[in-house]
């Protein structure tokens, strides 16, 4: 059994994923999954942010890249029109030189999209988002409409801090939840309704501090009450109070403390292992997955076939992809979008036949952004393998060391908090970038006013604070408040943050990144898969099966 050089992790190749790697003539990696998923993530930035101008328009713009590294930064709408063609900075491929030297020597000449937005309006605080429409601060969603601080979401309609869930309308910190209408403080809920503090629940509505709860109405604390008394119960309890929020969350984790927690939450899944697994069909070593079927070692996708990748959405035959969307036979690529045949190669959107991209637009048969024939393209292509081949490059993703992100601004600084005590040795062998930079983090200004000044009665937080800065309770980072979502806590009658934005998604890490952790079962003694690291919860975890039985 071989052993990770990266982790130090025994592993063994599994024949779907070997047989994935043969379709392209790929050898499979020699890395564990969960280091080739920190190699791909390094190329994600998680959130951070920067003031830039685009040279065009003189225009200041957020950006997701540092100015300081990436000197020609345009506004994702000019990046994106059929103005800016990628292809004016294509080159000649050199025998003399590696493939991914040369790559990046012509990555870095190319201008960037200050953000991976794509088909959406008002958008502009927010980075890898499609066809969404008035959110801020909002990343990696999909289809959502007048959203705030949310990330992973898609089809999500006037919420707040929800992230990783589906379908849910006026929600609010909510984790992991599908379908849910006017549901706050809740977790891996589904078809639920006008309730707060869920854990696990199913068509339910009206409920408070319940869990593991199907079909239910008019319940607190898993007890049942009539309509009039869970009223008069609930009349008593006003969530918008910062201090009585404080008290009901204190009373909320006490109670799931007393719960079973269904640690690997396989649905309707066939032949398949991992966590947090729906309607897949053998699958393997997957999480936050989807409708997917002979996957292996796949995250944070739906609707996939036949893929080894991250982020997949639609797509089929592809291996050690990130961001792989509505696409076919692509291989070592980042953000691929309606294409097919891709290999090595970023950005590439409604084209086919294309390697060692970056930021095409409807082309085909393009080696390093420069174009050839049919025949030409492929006689070349082969010569490339070939040189990839002897040079060991063949079957390696993009080198962590060329991330346009410092690793603390990535994506694999989350899932390496979680999975490794150690860190940063394993950091330092994946050849990840350790130069941390703080995008969102700027001096203090004067005025500034610390969370604790902040009104305890959601009411007495009037408009007028809107032009405040304030400062997290638990870190001194500055955010705001703006009025669009003020009038969105109005509403959902919720308290105001005190807490920054970038504090609670960093308080949600173990649940944004649920890797698939080892576990023994409470109940009977087997192993398993847990979506949290069992250190990280003292809540009575058990198997799927075990779950169920006690649950009903």
């Amino acid at each position: 059994m071989p052993i990770c050089p990266i982790t130090g992790l025994s592993f063994e190749h599994h024949e779907l994923e070997k047989r994935h790697y043969e379709r392209f003539g790929l050898p499979v990696p020699d890395i564990h999954p969960l280091a080739r998923y920190i190699v791909k993530t390094a190329y994600v930035n998680a959130w951070s942010l920067y003031w830039t101008k685009d040279p065009r328009t003189g225009k200041d713009i957020l950006s997701c890249y540092d100015p300081a590294e990436h000197p020609t930064i345009y506004d994702h709408s000019y990046w994106w029109s059929d103005e800016f063609d990628a292809k004016e900075y294509g080159r000649l491929f050199d025998f003399s030189r590696s493939f991914f030297d040369q790559y990046v020597e012509m990555v870095r000449t190319i201008p960037k999209a200050n953000l991976l937005i794509y088909k959406s309006e008002n958008v502009d605080y927010c980075n890898n988002v499609m066809n969404c429409r008035d959110c801020y601060l909002t990343f990696n969603t999909f289809a959502c409409e007048n959203c705030y601080y949310c990330l992973r979401g898609s089809e999500n309609r006037d919420c707040a801090y929800v992230h990783t869930s589906q379908k849910c309308e006026l929600c609010f910190s909510c984790i992991l939840c599908r379908e849910c209408y006017n549901v706050k403080f809740s977790e891996f809920s589904t078809h639920c309704t006008n309730s707060q503090f869920l854990s696990n629940c199913t068509d339910c509505s009206d409920c408070y501090q319940c869990a593991n709860l199907k079909h239910k109405q008019y319940c607190i604390a898993n007890k049942q009450y009539t309509k009039e008394e869970y009223e008069r119960l609930m009349a008593g309890i006003d969530i918008s109070s910062y201090a009585t929020f404080q008290k009901e969350q204190e009373k909320w984790q006490a109670f799931l403390g007393t719960q079973s927690m269904q640690a690997e939450r396989a649905i309707n899944c066939e032949d398949s292992s991992g966590v947090l697994l729906t309607n897949c069909t053998s699958c393997v070593f997957c999480f936050c997955l989807s409708g997917a079927e002979n996957c292996f070692s796949c995250w944070g996708g739906k609707q996939a076939e036949n893929c080894d990748s991250n982020g997949e959405m639609g797509s089929e035959y592809g291996v050690m992809n990130i961001g792989y969307m509505n696409s076919k036979n692509c291989a070592y690529c980042f953000m691929i979008e309606h294409s097919y045949d891709i290999l090595y190669s970023q950005y590439v959107v409604q084209s086919h036949d294309c390697f060692g991209c970056y930021g095409l637009k409807k082309e085909q048969y393009c080696i390093f952004n420069k174009q050839y024939g049919k025949e030409e393209y492929k006689l070349l292509k082969g010569k490339i393998i070939e040189h990839m081949k002897t040079t060991g490059e063949w079957g390696q993703f993009f080198p962590s060391r060329y991330s346009p992100f410092p690793y603390r601004e990535t994506t694999a600084d989350i899932a390496m908090s979680l999975l490794f005590d150690r860190s940063e040795d394993i950091a330092m062998r994946t050849g990840l970038r350790m130069d941390a930079k703080a995008g969102s983090d700027f001096a203090v200004p004067a005025g500034a006013i610390s969370a604790d000044q902040i009104p305890d009665a959601l009411d007495e937080f009037f408009d007028e604070w809107c032009s405040k800065i304030f400062l997290c309770e638990k870190t001194g980072r500055q955010y705001r408040i703006t009025k669009k979502e003020l009038e969105l806590y109005r509403r959902l009658r919720v308290p105001v943050p005190r807490k920054a934005w970038r504090t609670t998604f960093e308080e949600w890490y173990p649940l944004l990144q649920p890797l698939p952790n080892t576990a023994i079962c409470a109940q009977c003694g087997g192993d398993m898969y847990s979506y949290l690291p069992p250190n990280k919860t003292t809540r009575r975890i058990l198997c799927d099966r075990c779950f169920q039985m006690e649950t009903g």
